[in-house]
């Protein structure tokens, strides 16, 4: 009995605490409630719900939303690598610069492509 107690005790330790994501294929995240931090930062960069990247039902399932958001969380670390490049080299300095969703999107999942007219 005590065995079997313990057997559910670390089964629902691991599911709760447990950093076995499905399906995550450029993020470095290692807890659960660094993926949730980093998702809300996407989802409000982005101006959408989890639903508009997620299959509620089975969120590890790919679709091409998934796919273009890969794609530029990749883009963004280049960039941030590349405004970095100075502060890297030189261990005295602290750059200060990064990009995120942010950046370019405002809050909309299209980037605006013309310069607003004033």
């Amino acid at each position: 009995m005590v065995l079997i107690k313990s057997l559910i005790i670390i089964f629902l330790a691991s599911n709760l605490f447990g950093n076995d994501f499905i399906n995550v294929k450029v993020l470095d995240i290692k807890t659960r409630s660094e993926m949730k931090k980093y998702m809300k930062s996407i989802s409000k960069d982005l101006g959408v719900k989890c639903s508009y990247c997620h299959d509620m039902d089975d969120k590890s399932l790919d679709n091409e939303h998934k796919e273009i958001t890969r794609e530029m969380i990749i883009l963004t670390r280049q960039i941030n690598d590349l405004l970095n490049l100075g502060a890297n080299q030189d261990t005295t300095k602290k750059s200060d610069l990064s990009i995120t969703c942010w950046t370019c999107h405002k809050g909309s999942t299209h980037v605006e492509k013309k310069r607003a007219k004033e």
